[in-house]
């Protein structure tokens, strides 16, 4: 797997087309940004996301669950009747 740097993608937009799977690195700050994977790996991609996506929102869920204040929802809420 190859290694680019922004600024190398910045002054030769053309690398993008000859990329499969690439890493996207700060050079002058040695972190890795991300990767570039190119369309041919669509249906691999889709998947491994809806399931990146699903687990985050379970994740949320969870939080959420624990959180709740199910004594006050227990209690209902008074209409002032």
């Amino acid at each position: 797997m190859h290694s680019y740097g922004i600024s190398e993608i910045q002054n030769k937009p053309s690398l993008i087309k000859e990329m499969s799977v690439a890493k996207i690195v700060d050079k002058r700050a040695h972190k890795l940004l991300g990767y570039y994977i190119s369309n041919e790996y669509a249906p691999f991609i889709d998947d491994a996301l809806a399931k990146i996506e699903q687990a985050q929102r379970l994740d949320k869920l969870k939080k959420i669950k624990d959180h709740t204040d199910w004594e006050f929802l227990e209690n209902g809420i008074d209409d002032g009747l």
